[in-house]
């Protein structure tokens, strides 16, 4: 694998396990930054 792929897809399991709240999860928006997401 490319290392810059690499590099994205451990960002985006980050932001997957770390956006996760006790009011439920939230999602990443460029401008508004992180909401609520409505399930």
């Amino acid at each position: 694998m490319k290392p810059l792929l690499l590099l994205a897809l451990l960002a985006v399991v980050l932001v997957a396990t770390g956006c996760q709240t006790d009011k439920g999860s939230r999602e990443f928006i460029p401008g508004k930054g992180w909401v609520p997401m409505r399930k």
